[in-house]
This record gives C-alpha cells, structure tokens and sequence, in this order.
C-alpha cells in the first residue's frame, strides 16, 4: 500500500490524461473525468501525509533496485505537503477551466493539465536530481502545449520565449548534473547529502551550486531570472493560469530548497549571500512590477515574483526556523494565489476584461465574488489574523533572531515589499469591485455564472482561514520538514539505511 501511495501522484493523473485522448472520451464528460481523477489525487496525497506524520518518511525503490542505484521516490513532509497544496489548486484550476474554456479547446487542455499534475508531483516526490530534471522536462513539455493552444501571434510567440528560456534553464541543471556526477560518482539524494560533505574538489561543488542556482531561479522566476514570466502568464487561457500562478515557479522553489539543504547545505559561504539579493531584489521590484501593472492577472503575475522572494528568503537565512518558516508560506500561499486567478478568470468571463480602468462595481453586482477576492488578496498582504500573516511573521521573526546586519536589512526589504502587495491588491479592489461600472453595456452576465466560479473559488479561499485557524499546527509540521531537510538521517535511513554505513 506504502509503495502505491508514493506513485499515486504520478501514475494516477497520467492514466487520467492518456483516458482523456481516448477517442472514445467525449469533450464534455472529460472535465468530469479529470475533476474525479484530480480529487483521487488530492486524497491519495492527504493520505499520504497523515501517514508520513504517524510513521515518519517513506521510501519505495521502483523495480526493487535500492538506493542509491534505482529509481527512488520518497515522501516526507515537504514533498507530501507540496502534494496535498499542488493537486487542491489542481483541482480547482480544472473546474475553472471546465467553467471558461470552450469545448474546442477544453479538450486539449484537460489531458495536458493532468500531464502537468504528474510531472509536478514528480518533481516534488523523487530522490533522485537527475530525476528531477525528467520531471522538469515533463512540466515543460505540458506547460509549452498549455501556453500555445489557440490560435493568437502574441500566444505563439509566448510559447517560444517560454519554451526557450526553459530549455536554456534545463541546460543549466544537466550540467550542474553532469559535474555533480562526475565528482561524487553518484545522483542519489540522500547519497549525495553523506558524500557532497567531504568531496575532494570543493570548486566544483561551488560551480555544480551556481549552475542549479540558475537552473532553479528561472524554473521559480526569481530575479534575474524573471523576465520570461510576465509575458508567458499573460497569454494563457484563464483556467490555466491558476494552476501556473500557483504551482509551477514554486517547483523551482522546492527544488531549491531541497538542494541547497539535503545536497549541498554543508556550503553556505557561496550559496547564501547571492540567495540574500536575489530574495531581496524580487521581493521589492516584483511588488513594484505588480503596482505598475493594468491588467488584473499581470499584477497577479508580478506579484508571484515578489512573493516567490520571501520563500527564498526563508531558505537565505538558513536556520531551521526559517526554512520552516519558507515553506509555511509556500503552503499556505498556493491556495491564495489559486483563488486570486480563480477570480481573475471569473472577472474576465464575467466582463470580457481584465483591464482594471475598464471595470468597476462589481461589488454591487456580484458581492459574493468580491468577498472571495478580498480574502486571500488581505491574506497575500500579510493582513492578521490570516495564514499570509502567519507566514511572513515566521520569515521576519528568524530574520530578527539572527542578529545580523544583512538580515535585518532583508527584513526591512520584506517588510517594504508586503507595503507594496497591500497596496497593489488595494488597488484591485478599489478599481474593479468598487466605483462606477465603466461598460457602456450595463447588462450584467447571469448571476447563476457567478455563483459557479464561486464554488471552486470558496474552496481555495476558505483554506486561508482553515490555514490561519490553524497555523500552530501548521508551523508544526513545516518545522519538523525543515529538520528533516538540514539534518538528513531520517531522508537516508528511510532511501537505504546501508548508506550510513
């Protein structure tokens, strides 16, 4: 049972997409379809959780090859975590899409989001970094399909940017693999974090860390690496873009600190100060991209950039309070911006626009929507007592503790930065719920529409306030993932306990 838990997440929405291109599948039961084999997914991975929090870190050794020769996939309560938060938005963005998606292309976006489901959750549960690239290639496949279905030159050439500026991260990390390989004879995590201690040659650690440094921040669109995003996320069809704005560049972030933590943690002189600007860098300039911004889901998608800062932030610091702080926010952080999408999507559907200067008063006709929209944009400003609160207090507070020059400065940055989100999901609200409705064509679309965006919308709203009610809990779990991540005993007795040998 362990050992189908812990493929489940792989196996399960790949089978859901290869149904999906059956020819017997018709378009409109395979929304259906992918929404049943997303929330199988969904409690298969709670499942799982509960089941690594009652018995500790599972293992399974595909083709009964042990670590560190076969193919290993290893569930703790980071990569569980990132699961249960990846196939919940997973769900959601397929009933948006379900909801604004004709059925022309509705087709050919179900089987690809399931496609991008299971290599997401791949990424997240492998323990092997070469692995990790497969899967890398898998989400970028998928994800390069998802952005070019349409017709459109400005969706053609995003795709290609997109395409290209992954690919160019992909080459990065098969180098930073190759060196890694050719200087510990290995690819094993949990074999990696015993020998990368003690490796003879410690410049090629030190380049093997820069390159999945580059890798991993244009994977997460961390500053420098950010310019790809705003472009590529503005031409995706609406109910994509939840689970993109949500999951996708948090894959970077997990595999950064999975990295720089269980593989290369013993080395911080290189890693933590460049990790310091980059995390200060995104988390002012995403948030002033996001105030400069016209278009409801281009603030959103600036905003991702900012937000991606303080989970860097949290791994910069490098102490267990702050990588659990990290990943709490990263947690708690999916679901809020998967409703934030969720409604961005439903405002366009509902209006025919995005352009804030062009909306107005959406309040008054659709209060229900409007009230699912100020939640989690209050809890993405780290307004209390909600889980955005909860997360960004964690980050500040172990930046506080370490009494340190350079952390008191990035905390005044975040600080600065969660000014800015405020005021950028102020300026949401005040232009597009509120004021005057600019539409020279007052006839309002059903309310019955309204009402159906706002089911999957609560879903992933109301997880802000079960988050905030239960932040200690939380904290709980996302302190023990980080010990589990900076003191790698359990990660390597549970892949092969011959390796501590």
């Amino acid at each position: 049972m362990t050992d189908f838990l812990l493929v489940a997440p792989v196996l399960v929405p790949l089978a859901g997409a290869v149904l999906l291109v059956a020819p017997w599948t018709r378009p409109r039961v395979g929304g259906w379809v992918a929404l049943a084999v997303g929330l199988i997914v969904l409690g298969l991975a709670f499942h799982t959780l509960f089941m690594v929090q009652r018995e500790g870190i599972q293992a399974t050794n595909l083709g009964d090859w042990p670590g560190p020769f076969g193919i290993v996939l290893v569930a703790d309560l980071f990569s569980t975590g990132t699961v249960v938060a990846a196939s919940l938005v997973a769900v959601v963005s397929l009933a948006v899409v379900m909801l604004s998606q004709d059925l022309a292309e509705r087709k050919y976006i179900l089987p690809f989001m399931l496609f991008l489901l299971a290599g997401v959750n791949g990424a997240f549960m492998t323990g092997d970094i070469f692995n990790l690239f497969v899967f890398f290639e898998v989400t970028l496949l998928a994800s390069y399909a998802l952005i070019a279905i349409g017709a459109g030159r400005l969706r053609t050439e995003a795709a290609f940017k997109y395409v290209v500026i992954n690919v160019i991260g992909s080459t990065f990390l098969l180098m930073g693999i190759g060196l890694l390989y050719g200087e510990l004879g290995t690819l094993n995590m949990a074999h990696l974090a015993i020998r990368a201690e003690s490796a003879e040659n410690g410049a090629v650690v030190t380049a093997v860390a820069a390159l999945l440094m580059a890798a991993f921040g244009i994977k997460a669109a961390l500053i420098p690496f950010h310019f790809w995003l705003p472009g590529a996320y503005a031409q995706l069809p609406s109910g994509v873009a939840v689970f993109f704005g949500a999951v996708l560049t948090k894959v970077g972030v997990y595999s950064m600190i999975r990295v720089f933590t269980l593989v290369l943690g013993h080395d911080q002189d290189y890693v933590q100060p460049l990790l310091f600007v980059m995390a200060g860098l995104s988390i002012v300039l995403g948030a002033l991209g996001a105030v400069a911004q016209r278009d409801i889901r281009s603030i959103l998608t600036w905003d991702i950039i900012s937000q991606v800062g303080y989970m860097i932030m949290g791994l910069a610091l490098f102490t267990t309070a702050s990588v659990g702080a990290a990943i709490f926010f990263m947690l708690q952080y999916m679901p809020a911006k998967a409703a934030l999408f969720s409604v961005a999507a439903a405002v366009e559907k509902l209006r025919g626009t995005g352009n804030i200067s062009r909306l107005g008063g959406l309040a008054r006709a659709y209060p229900l929507l409007s009230a699912l929209f100020l939640v989690p944009a209050m809890s993405l400003g780290g307004i209390p007592p909600l889980s955005g609160f909860w997360g960004k207090l964690a980050i500040l507070e172990s930046a506080l503790r370490l009494n340190n020059p350079a952390a008191y400065t990035l905390a005044g940055v975040a600080l600065v930065g969660s000014l800015l989100t405020l005021f950028a999901m102020f300026r949401i609200w005040q232009s597009v719920f509120w004021g005057e409705d600019k539409r020279n064509n007052r006839e309002s679309t059903a309310l019955s529409t309204a009402y159906l965006y706002a089911v999957p919308i609560a879903v992933v709203a109301s997880a802000t306030v079960v988050l905030a009610v239960a932040a200690a809990g939380l904290h709980d779990i996302t302190s023990e993932a980080a010990q589990q991540l900076l003191d790698p005993t359990q990660y390597v007795d549970a892949v092969n306990p011959a390796l501590l040998e």
